[in-house]
């Protein structure tokens, strides 16, 4: 049993904080802190590590802490980049409590940024990031950044060195071990933070210093609470209005309606009827008309619902797949048959089609990693100057030669949409950027399309 005229030990234990000799009256204060009548000792989730270190000294309240296994570094940032203005402020922004979100588009040196707030620093860190092929770009920018050993966690690798990159799914795997190793937790793309798994991953880290850096850091209510909780506030965000043409490249927005031709539109009405003849149904039952993940398992309860949700698919399908998209793209490679250009689609069907069709090298989710690795170089030479992808480079890619970027189709989400428009803004002497947006009039494309330009990168395109 804990004796309360002791000296307050506090220890990492598998991704917690084990408190010891801690008096009734103090662990009151901080409600997050449980006793463990297993140990007769007080217990918490690693990332507490700040709060309950900083309680302590502010109460003068004496303690041994047995926790941190981090160093401090001589770091050295050897480029001959200069900051940005907007980069100095939001590394000032940061600094001022060391933790926090730093909002910036994508092309604007977020991983720059990262560098210099590692250099100031001068503390372990670890960097964390959703792919393999993000572990790998980071891994190389800060080899050059600072002419050191970087560590890798991930896909295969487990080298763990006072600058370590990791992926998400790694960090989580390696918590328990690695949970007091770094003073410094930098959390690429931050936006995928608030998922149970990540999330976890996160309380397990004693970390105190906190860096979370995202294109789009708009969440809803709940998820935005549980990514402040975890790295802190947004500290600083600029946006790619504000950011465009002085340190991103200006850009056009074009957007092209279709039609239909007439065997579609009789096709993509007799689907639309039946699958709106089964959705009027369901409006009087209770809690369906509302939710449509409830509706597509009402659907599944019968043949005629069943037979109503394949219709629906199809007529979206007409609607994505629209021939006459196919002869704007034409006219756009055509147009643009000296630039880089990215086409996006919905699907791999539709990303499989187009690469077929017009004899284009591919990327989808089933793209093999050496495969990837070189159909990205050719096009980043220019060998390969057209590339079509199914949603894999949303994010994660870097591809800074693209100017043009061509939206096949798309889900409604403003994230993806400024994700695609963010992969072409790379600023270069001379460059203005392109995103072009095929929808097909008539079809349910037009109501996806205004939902997704509601941000403020549209606000000037019709």
């Amino acid at each position: 049993m804990s004796n309360p005229s002791s000296q307050i030990e506090i220890f990492f234990e598998k991704g917690t904080l084990l408190v010891e000799n801690l008096d009734e009256s103090i662990s009151g204060d901080l409600i997050w802190l449980n006793k463990d009548h297993r140990c007769f000792a007080h217990r918490c989730h690693a990332y507490h590590y700040r709060e309950l270190i900083r309680y302590l000294y502010s109460a003068k309240i004496p303690y041994a802490d047995h926790t941190p296994q981090y160093n401090q570094l001589e770091l050295t940032l050897q480029t001959e980049l200069v900051p940005f203005k907007y980069q100095t402020e939001a590394a000032m922004s940061w600094g001022k409590t060391k933790k926090g979100i730093i909002g910036l588009p994508t092309g604007s040196g977020k991983s720059f940024l990262a560098a210099l707030i590692i250099e100031k620093t001068q503390r372990s860190t670890l960097i964390l990031t959703p792919t393999i092929d993000l572990i790998l770009q980071w891994q190389k920018l800060l080899q050059d950044f600072f002419k050191c050993p970087i560590g890798l966690l991930g896909g295969g690798s487990y080298e763990v060195q006072d600058i370590t990159v990791s992926t998400y799914d790694s960090a989580r795997i390696h918590a328990e071990r690695l949970g007091n190793r770094f003073c410094l937790l930098v959390f690429d793309e931050c936006h995928h933070l608030p998922s149970q798994a990540n999330s976890e991953m996160a309380r397990s880290y004693i970390a105190p210093y906190r860096l979370g850096l995202t294109a789009t850091p708009e969440l809803d209510y709940d998820k935005t609470s549980l990514m402040y909780d975890l790295t802190g506030n947004i500290v600083f965000a600029k946006e790619i209005r504000q950011l465009s043409g002085d340190f991103l490249a200006p850009y056009e927005i074009i957007t092209i309606e279709v039609d239909l031709s007439a065997e579609e539109q009789k096709n993509y009405d007799q689907h639309r009827n039946v699958y709106l003849d089964f959705r009027q149904k369901t409006l009087g039952v209770p809690g369906i008309g509302q939710s449509w993940e409830k509706f597509v398992m009402y659907c599944y309860r019968s043949e005629e619902g069943t037979k109503a949700y394949r219709s629906f698919l199809t007529q979206r399908q007409i609607a994505l797949n629209a021939e006459k998209k196919f002869d704007e793209l034409s006219k756009i490679l055509i147009q643009h048959n000296q630039e880089r250009v990215l086409i996006f689609t919905n699907d791999n069907r539709t990303a499989y089609l187009i690469s077929s069709f017009f004899l284009l090298p591919l990327i989808t989710h089933e793209t093999k990693a050496k495969e990837r690795k070189e159909i990205l170089s050719r096009f980043k030479s220019g060998k390969w100057p057209f590339l079509v992808n199914s949603r894999v480079l949303n994010e994660g890619m870097d591809v800074p030669e693209a100017g043009v970027a061509v939206i096949i189709s798309g889900t409604g989400t403003v994230r993806e949409h400024v994700q695609r428009l963010g992969r072409i803004l790379r600023r270069q002497d001379g460059k203005k950027a392109f995103l072009y947006e095929l929808v097909t009039a008539g079809t349910g494309e037009i109501f996806t399309s205004k939902r997704r330009r509601e941000h403020s990168a549209y606000d000037f395109f019709p």
